[in-house]
């Protein structure tokens, strides 16, 4: 594929992306935001013009987006509808760890189907940051491996067909197993109650004696190094966020009662800060896309993470003055963009991310 036509497909994807927000998404987000799962038609428009390819090989006809990109399209879907965005956006870390699997049966055999969306996967891996404990652990058996242990949070039970679920061995390793999504007596879900996203199947998954065979494993590689990358990956923060931000100043500036009303030039300045940020966002991937980058470049990308966070909470706190009493209602999105704004502060939070918001906290507070 030659140049231009990558950037092509780039610019459909983003294209797409945000038509499918408006137009099949948005109108829908507040029925998905109560209904106790999200149904399969709200992935079936997104499969429709390929965006579960979106980390896909482009080899095999699949988009596979350059970084900055993906993240557009990420932006798109997340202002579209929150709770259909993080079932999806799970579904594409799978894949590239697929990719990247030296199982090339597996990959043969599961890699077309979850690029087209036939087939769509969740993952379990977050208790690998936690340094305390092992959550899960993976024992070598005859023929695979046993996993036992406690996951505290895997997206799009009752969604996904399968699972990769991380576990550690003794060996300080990291195996990566595909499991079906579905419960039985090595695997047990627990129901997380949550204010937001709570149609997106997010369970605790208990494991007991849950053997995965050789090849269902996606490959084992060591914790370290696996939590280095981790660490450069999430510092920068879900681009979703900025989706978010970019909805509310849309619906703010459409609240604007007369040319009086400070609700449209709140707007015109909080887009242009959207605009500044996401200039932003591409020098920090930029950075962290340099091998030689240093605890600089993750310390800027926490930095700037702090601040899509706080842009987010001020155009969503912002649309919520504008309407009133009624954006309070479950009918109105501006409680739900409120409530998303407000999840994205933990979504995969690092030790940095915590303390890049929390100081932005403090110089707010000073600054007031």
């Amino acid at each position: 594929m030659s140049d231009a036509d990558s950037t092509a497909e780039n610019d459909m994807a983003i294209t797409n992306a945000a038509r499918i927000a408006d137009n099949e998404l948005f109108p829908c987000a507040q029925d998905i935001d109560r209904a106790d799962i999200v149904p399969r038609s709200r992935f079936n428009v997104l499969s429709e013009v390929g965006l579960f390819g979106v980390a896909g090989p482009a080899q095999r006809g699949f988009l596979d987006l350059e970084p900055r990109s993906a993240r557009r399209v990420i932006a798109s879907i997340g202002g579209g509808c929150g709770a259909t965005f993080f079932s999806w956006v799970q579904h594409h870390g799978v894949v590239r760890a697929l990719r990247a699997s030296r199982n090339i049966e597996l990959n043969n055999s599961l890699l077309p189907a979850l690029c087209s969306g036939d087939t769509i996967a969740g993952v379990a891996f977050a208790h690998l940051r936690r340094t305390d404990q092992q959550a899960i652990t993976a024992t070598r058996v005859k023929g695979g491996w046993r996993f036992d242990g406690h996951a505290p949070w895997a997206t799009s039970w009752g969604i996904a067909d399968l699972f990769a679920v991380a576990a550690e061995s003794k060996a300080g390793e990291v195996v990566w197993g595909l499991i079906p999504g579905t419960a039985s007596g090595s695997v047990r879900p627990t129901s997380l109650p949550l204010p937001v996203f709570s149609a997106t199947g997010t369970v605790a998954l208990d494991f007991d004696g849950c053997v995965v065979a050789d090849e269902k494993v996606i490959g084992v590689e060591q914790l370290n190094a696996w939590r280095l990358t981790d660490q450069r990956r999430a510092s920068i923060g879900q681009p979703a966020v900025l989706g978010v931000a970019e909805r509310a100043i849309r619906l703010l500036r459409a609240a604007q009662h007369d040319e009086h009303d400070p609700a449209g030039p709140t707007a015109d300045a909080l887009s242009d800060e959207l605009a500044s940020t996401w200039e932003q966002d591409d020098a920090v991937l930029t950075a962290l896309s340099d091998p030689s980058s240093t605890s600089v470049a993750l310390g800027a990308a926490s930095a700037h993470r702090a601040s899509c966070l706080a842009l987010a909470h001020r155009s969503t706190t912002a649309l919520l003055a504008a309407v009133g009493g009624g954006g309070m209602d479950l009918s109105h999105p501006a409680q739900r963009l409120a409530r998303e704004a407000m999840f994205y502060v933990i979504q995969a939070q690092t030790a940095d991310g915590r303390n890049a918001v929390l100081q932005a906290a403090t110089h707010a507070s000073k600054d007031a």
